[in-house]
C-alpha cells in the first residue's frame, strides 16, 4: 500500500491526485468517506480530481462527463466504467491499494 495524503488535507467535498506505482489516482471525500479512481476521463484523459465533485458524483472539467464514484460507473453510458482503488487510513494518513477493486 502506498500512502497519498493525510486524511486532514481531504475535506468533505474535495479532491486530490496522486501518483501510485506509476499511475494518477483521484482521491475524493464523499461526506467525510473516501474514495480513489483513476484519475483521466475516459473520453478525454483530463484529470477527475480537477473536476467538480457534487455528492458522489464528479463531472470532468474539460468535456462535462460524469462519474460516480463509488461505482466508477459513467452516467448515462450502462457498462462504462474506471478503475476504483481500496483507501484505508492507517495514523491520520491515508493509504491506497494497488489493485483495483471488483466492478459492483
Amino acid at each position: 500500500m502506498d500512502e497519498i495524503a493525510l486524511v486532514e488535507q481531504l475535506v468533505p467535498g474535495s479532491a486530490t491526485c496522486a501518483t501510485v506505482a506509476g499511475s494518477n489516482v483521484a482521491l475524493f471525500n464523499v461526506n467525510g468517506r473516501l474514495f480513489a479512481t483513476d484519475d483521466a476521463c475516459v473520453r478525454c484523459a483530463s484529470s477527475l480530481a480537477k473536476g467538480r465533485l457534487e455528492g458522489h458524483v464528479v463531472a470532468c472539467g474539460t468535456c462535462g462527463w460524469q462519474y460516480d464514484v463509488t461505482t466508477g460507473c459513467v452516467a448515462g453510458l450502462p457498462g462504462m466504467r474506471i478503475n476504483r482503488f481500496q483507501v484505508k487510513i492507517v495514523d491520520a494518513h491515508t493509504v491506497l491499494e494497488i489493485s483495483p477493486l471488483p466492478y459492483r
